[in-house]
């Protein structure tokens, strides 16, 4: 099954939902372009280093007894 058909397999599970062929091919590469771009993050997110900073308001909650 190309990749293709399988988006359109799984845009079909939307059921009563039809798309013009121009819309899947639409979709579909949009679909591809974020999987490309996902593995392309998920790289750089495994070789940079993220600082990490808790942050707490700036006013603390009055405490009710």
């Amino acid at each position: 099954m190309s990749e293709n058909d399988r988006f359109a397999h799984r845009l079909a599970l939307l059921g009563g939902v039809e798309f013009s062929p121009t819309d899947l091919e639409t979709i579909t590469s949009e679909i591809v372009d974020m999987d490309r771009i996902l593995t392309e993050l998920e790289q750089f997110a495994h070789d940079t280093p993220w600082v990490s900073l808790q942050a707490q308001p700036n006013e603390k909650k009055p405490h009710h007894d």
